[in-house]
This record gives C-alpha cells, structure tokens and sequence, in this order.
C-alpha cells in the first residue's frame, strides 16, 4: 500500500510539472556552461584557493569562507554576518551552494547580477572584506604560485577581473541536485517518505507555498514584504547600528528616514521606492537542512519556526507594504509537521569542503646592516646599495640637531607556552600575543599566521584580539 501511494502521488507530481497554468516546484536541471572561453577546471582550482586566501582583505583576517563556511551550509551559521573586523552586518549569510543558478540577482535585495560581478563588490565593500583592488592584485603579484596559475588560464598576471572571474568559477561547483525530491520528480517513486509526499501535497494546496516558492529552485526571483519580526540585534549591538548608519549615509538615506527603522528595510536600501520598505527576495528552500538559521536575519532557529510564522499569518505590518498572500493557513499540527518533511526532501547530499594549503609569498628580502652612524642593505645588488648616515642627513634638514649612537635596543618576549594534550598540540595565548608572533616563534614564519588561525576558527572569534589563556591548535 506506500509503495502504491507513493506511486500515485509521483504520477499526480508528474502530471503537475506538465501543466502550464499553474506555477510548479521542480528538479534542478543541469547547469548552463558558462562559455568563458578559459580553461573552466583551472579558473576553478585557481578560485579554490582565492576562494580560502584571508590576503584578499585589508588586513589579512576574512576569506569569502569567514561568511560561507562548508561548516555552515556555506553560510556562517550565524543569525547575523559577521561583517568585516570593527564592523557587525545586520542581515543573515546566505548559502552559496546552488547560487550559479541566481540568473535573477544575488543577495537578499537582488543588487548584484551574478556570481562574477558579487567578488570585486564583496572585496570592496567595507564591511565584507575592505580592499583596494590595486593592494589586492600586488598581494597576489608577490606569490609566485599565483602569478604562475593567471599567465597559465589568461596569459597575464592578477586582476580584479580575472580574480572574480576565479572565485566564480569555483562558486559555480557548489551543486546539490541529488535532494530525495529531485529523484521523486524524475520519477523514483520510493525517494520520498510517505511523510514528506503529504507535505508536498500541504506545500501545492493548502500552505500556499507554490505562490512564491516555485521553480527549479523554488524561488520566485520577486521581492515580498512578508512582516518577518525583527531580530533583536539589529537595535542592540552598538556596533552593528554604528555600521548600518553608516553604510544609510553611504547610500544617501537621510538621517531621520534611517534612524526611525528598528529593522531592515530591505529593497528600499536599493530603490528607495517606499512601496519595497521591508521587501525582500524570495529565498531558495533547497539545502535548507544545513543552512539553519532562517529568514533574511536569521530570526528563525528550526523549520518548525518558520512554518508557525507562516501559519500564523505572520506578524505586524510596520511598513504597510506586507503581501496580501501572507494570511493564517490553519494548518494542523500534522501537517505542519508533514510539511516540514517535505522542505527538509528539497536537500540533497552535503556539499563538503577542505580548507586547502594556500601557496606563501615570495619577496626578495633586504635585511639592513648597522655600521656607526650609517646603514645598507647588504643583500641588495652593489649597484643598488643604498647608504645612510643619520646624523649627515638631519643637519641637513635641522642644523644643529645632534643624533647620539645608541645601542640597539631589543626584546626578549616570553616563550610561547605549548602543550600536549590529549595528543594534540596546544600552545597557551599570552598577553602579547598576536597571530604573526606566535607563527614567527612557532615555525619561524609570520607568514603562518594562517595556518593556526585555519586550524582555530572555532576558538578565534577575533583574529585581531587573542583571547589571552585561550589553548589554540599547533598542525603540523
């Protein structure tokens, strides 16, 4: 008797794709090749790393991967992003699996056309990752592996342009079409659990879900003011006003307009048209299962959250702008939960990541030499030794100034503190203590700086700011 109702229900499912007057839910067909007219497999090796690489931010602390981690359905498994350091952003990080089929507009406000153009804005931005595309492309231009990767796919050394094209490719393998929905849509009737056919059935009539969640994504691509309450931090962390305010006055918000929202006041941001106050894009629903929390700000922990919202009929409308198609369902609480079977089919397998071995710099070294009185550098090519003689050149700017030797001055810091425990080594933060310093007294090396903070993301809410006594993980 299942296997036959499943039978049945994958037959009235298949019936409903071939109907034209209604919109459907359906399988996520193959992407479109993007055609560049490089080599695909190498831009995206290449994007891979850049993809991970913290040197495409001002000071070296976020990768596109501290705002999409693997861990965290390829979010940051926050309710808020992070922001850039000395910043606190105020909407949730959305998942990047399955983005290269966004053809509509990327992010919540449907700003950015595509994947491409998302990087160089994400870059700049100052609250993302606050670069200058010129510091940017001389970082990469300093790391040989780098510079060999771009000649190899474009022929030319690093740019703002080949670099997004890169992280783009890469972007584009973040896939998941193998959801137990796309094989009960193509046919396999048992790919569903008798659970999850109900709450399809509960997803088509009476949930409403169809009106906006439709497509290969089950997104619309259209812009809902769908009166989803605020989340608490947006008014109550100092910093994430302070950055808000601030990115109002960047977009030419006046004060009195952006200082009366308790939250965010979606599309408008970009249109300012007063009909889209608290609109946003309709969110994809796949890969929900390991993209918790929910909502444009993460306001919602579970799915069961999110379907007694919608249930509900929502909450106040404080913009008047909310969609006339946010209404109470009653649903029972049987169904609610079959629907939540069904939203939970729409993800497939895990799409998993290993943060990858970045290639280090290369820079000719010029280490400086003390004689009495003056300096070179001793390694530089003797047409190029460049000699100064302190006490010369400051009577030549200020006659009569006279500069006394001393000897050299140095420090001698504490030892890092390393241990073992329970077979992994630790090493103890002091006060003091800073990424680089602890590379360069570890494995002699500041530019290791990242592999302790790869290895301690978890323990390491500030890269900037150690925590003194925190126990921070040593790899090999």
């Amino acid at each position: 008797m299942f296997y036959r109702v499943l039978a049945l229900s994958s037959a009235v499912f298949a019936t409903s794709l071939a109907a034209q007057d209604f919109p459907v839910i359906s399988p996520l067909p193959p992407l479109e090749q993007a055609n560049t007219g490089f080599d695909e497999e190498a831009m995206s090796d290449l994007g891979r790393l850049l993809f991970f690489d913290t040197r495409l931010s001002g000071d070296a602390s976020t990768s596109c991967a501290s705002c999409h981690d693997p861990a965290y359905g390829w979010g940051d498994g926050s309710d808020l992003a992070r922001g850039y350091p000395g910043t606190m952003h105020w909407r949730n990080s959305q998942t990047l699996v399955n983005a290269a089929y966004m053809t509509g507009g990327m992010h919540w406000d449907g700003t950015v056309p595509s994947l491409t153009e998302q990087v160089p804005g994400a870059m700049g931005t100052s609250v993302v990752s606050n670069i200058n595309a010129v510091l940017a492309e001389e970082r990469l231009r300093q790391i040989p592996e780098y510079v060999s990767r771009f000649e190899q796919i474009w022929d030319a050394e690093p740019s703002i342009e080949t670099i997004s094209q890169a992280i783009a490719a890469y972007e584009r393998t973040l896939i998941s079409d193998d959801s137990p929905f796309d094989r009960f849509a193509r046919g396999e009737a048992d790919a569903l659990s008798l659970q999850a056919v109900r709450g399809l059935v509960v997803f088509q009539g009476k949930g409403n879900c169809l009106s906006c969640h439709n497509g290969p994504l089950a997104t619309d691509m259209q812009f809902y003011n769908t009166s989803v309450p605020p989340n608490p931090g947006f008014t109550e962390e100092p910093l994430r006003q302070v950055t808000f305010r601030t990115m109002m006055r960047g977009f030419g918000i006046e004060k009195e307009v952006y200082e009366s929202f308790d939250r965010d006041p979606g599309r408008f941001l970009a249109t300012r048209n007063p009909a889209d106050l608290g609109t946003m894009r309709t969110p994809p629903l796949r890969y929900l299962k390991y993209t918790a929390p929910y909502m444009h700000n993460g306001v919602f922990y579970t799915l069961e959250e999110v379907v007694d919202f919608y249930n509900d009929g929502g909450t106040q409308d404080v913009f008047g702008t909310k969609s006339t198609l946010i209404q109470p369902l009653g649903l029972t609480n049987e169904e609610k939960a079959d629907l939540v079977a069904f939203l939970e089919s729409l993800s497939g397998s895990e799409v998993t990541e290993d943060y990858p071995e970045l290639p280090d710099y290369e820079i000719a070294q010029f280490p400086m030499t003390t004689g009495s009185g003056a300096y070179t550098f001793a390694q530089a090519p003797q047409s190029q030794v460049m000699t100064i003689n302190l006490e010369a050149d400051i009577q030549m700017i200020s006659p009569g100034l006279t500069v006394a030797p001393t000897e050299p001055v140095t420090a001698t810091p504490a030892a890092a503190t390393v241990i073992i425990e329970n077979g992994e080594r630790l090493v103890i933060v002091k006060d003091g203590d800073t990424l680089g310093t602890l590379a360069e007294e570890i494995y002699g090396d500041v530019l290791q700086y990242q592999k302790i903070y790869n290895a301690n993301r978890d323990r390491i809410p500030d890269p900037n700011a150690l925590e003194v006594g925190v126990r921070l993980r040593l790899p090999e």
